[in-house]
């Protein structure tokens, strides 16, 4: 038998902090560093951070001179024969759990939290289940940094989808527009029907999203790995190779494909300004 699952309290509330910075009562806060760190620390997530009582961090930070507490690492749960789907259901529990004995808690991570872990949709969807609030602090993405660091206007059409379900799920790309495979080279490979017992691929094991990519790109055309600037660092990395070598060993373990678009225009232009 199932209890009815507790009433969901109202966002009434607000907690006030530094720099007349108001930010809603929650008990699970949802934060994202950035990329390049400090520079873009946001006001709400020092203020967030320093007001729970845990922290559960992929990867942990070490910033005691902005009043940071210490984190506890998450990465610990990764295995090399394990499915990353049950690790992010590890944190899951872990951080609702910790959320209802002794709130607020946070999980935080690189770039917004909202890209390239679960846990964060998990707890959205599973904390009002439990009668716990949960609010997410916006901050920059990898995404801010190829748009910037590449030149790419993304309104021009850009297709972004994690390179293990572009695989599984035999995506079609449209090749007028960019294609974004972040995790590429940490491709999840199927080990028969059941997902669960699924592995981690390297990057020499990459030849099955070069093959598929093939099918719609020429072997000639440039595709990029692209590691955005992450921690202290202050520049992306880019690596350039035609896509039949998309399996070279040079790869980034943790960077982003990048397959621009067919027949790219010259210039983008968007016309005159709409009057006002």
């Amino acid at each position: 038998m199932t209890s009815d699952p507790q009433p969901v309290r109202p966002f009434a509330a607000s907690v006030t902090v530094p720099w007349d910075l108001r930010v809603p009562e929650a008990d699970i806060y949802l934060v994202g560093y950035g990329m390049q760190l400090p520079n873009d620390f946001t006001l709400e997530m020092l203020a967030v951070l320093k007001r729970c009582t845990r922290v559960f961090a992929v990867p942990p930070l070490h910033a005691p001179d902005f009043g940071l507490p210490t984190m506890e690492d998450l990465t610990q749960h990764y295995g090399p024969d394990k499915d990353r789907s049950i690790t992010y259901r590890q944190w899951t529990d872990l951080i609702l759990s910790a959320a209802a004995a002794e709130p607020p808690v946070a999980f935080a991570t690189y770039g917004s939290v909202m890209c390239g872990a679960s846990t964060a949709h998990q707890l959205l969807q599973q904390a009002p289940e439990r009668g716990l609030r949960v609010h997410v602090t916006k901050t920059v993405s990898c995404f801010d940094g190829i748009w910037a660091d590449l030149n790419i206007e993304p309104f021009y059409g850009f297709s972004v989808w994690e390179a293990s379900v572009f695989l599984d799920l035999a995506i079609v790309p449209d090749t007028k527009s960019n294609l974004l495979l972040p995790q590429a080279p940490v491709l999840r490979i199927k080990q028969g029907p059941d997902i669960a017992a699924a592995t981690i691929a390297v990057s020499s094991q990459i030849t099955a999203l070069r093959d598929h990519l093939l099918r719609f790109y020429p072997a000639e055309h440039p595709v990029h790995y692209i590691h955005t600037a992450s921690g202290t660092a202050a520049r992306t990395d880019l690596e350039t190779m035609p896509l039949a070598k998309l399996d070279h060993p040079g790869a980034q373990s943790h960077s982003t494909l990048l397959i621009p678009r067919l027949d790219a225009p010259a210039r983008l232009d968007f016309g005159p300004p709409l009057a006002s």
